[in-house]
């Protein structure tokens, strides 16, 4: 079986490809997300405990959370699910997953870092590589840099330098900030609190017009049947005389 495993402090990861049943079986019978001790592994593991993200069996079929079977089994996927990534809109799909219990038929166990032993792992522990991309959110930039909300986080922005091209000058590529609040932006919202409270107001006149205008319709109705009641009595008085 082979053990990917990574190191989320130092952005490494290894493959690691054992061929002793013996020290993997510490794993069998394991759930994704279970932390298990690397001392089964072998001397250098000594220390380091582990963490089930995944894996895949002999066929490539992957692990999914949730299931609790150590087979493979027909899930009816859809949008938001892991395992599956849809190519039109509302699309679900029939597909073969395997469950989140570990067991002999996978190939690759994936493996991350708990905690870190008393030795160096070559190619994992003893190196760091750089992250590519710095942090996008407004309030993530303030963080990595301990910003005061006075700072202007736009010169802040972790810029990527872009390889030259046909000889031109080189450039940098800049994420754009998110949430970031501007004076065009608060401008745009008062803006749009204003036409709110206008569509506010204007309801309520029109409101107001409308009930006037329906006390003025019933009022005219209630002088006229009145009229026509007097008219009618005075017909009745004369006919009788």
């Amino acid at each position: 079986m082979k053990l990917n495993i990574a190191y989320p402090a130092t952005g490494c990861q290894k493959l690691v490809d054992i061929e002793d049943e013996h020290k993997y079986r510490e794993f069998y019978e394991k759930r994704m997300s279970a932390e298990v001790a690397g001392d089964c592994l072998g001397e250098e593991w000594k220390g380091y405990v582990f963490r089930i993200a995944g894996g895949n069996d002999k066929q490539g079929f992957p692990m999914k959370q949730g299931v609790l079977t150590n087979g493979r089994v027909r899930l009816l996927l859809s949008k938001g699910q892991s395992c599956y990534r849809p190519r039109r809109t509302g699309e679900r799909k029939r597909k073969s997953v395997r469950g989140c219990i570990v067991d002999s038929n996978l190939s690759v166990l994936n493996l991350v870092v708990v905690k870190k032993g008393d030795g160096e792992i070559p190619g994992l522990t003893d190196k760091t590589l750089p992250r590519r991309l710095g942090p996008k959110r407004c309030n993530k930039i303030r963080k990595l840099f301990n910003l005061n909300k006075d700072d202007d986080v736009r010169r802040y922005v972790i810029r990527r330098e872009l390889p030259e091209k046909d000889g031109k000058k080189r450039t940098a590529k800049a994420p754009k900030i998110q949430r970031l609040v501007t004076p065009i932006r608060l401008q745009r919202k008062r803006k749009a609190m204003a036409l709110k409270r206008h569509r506010s107001q204007k309801n309520k006149d029109e409101a107001a017009e409308y009930q006037k205008l329906l006390a003025k319709r019933l009022k005219e109705k209630r002088t006229e049947q009145i009229s026509r009641k007097r008219r009618a009595s005075s017909r009745n008085s004369t006919s009788k005389a």
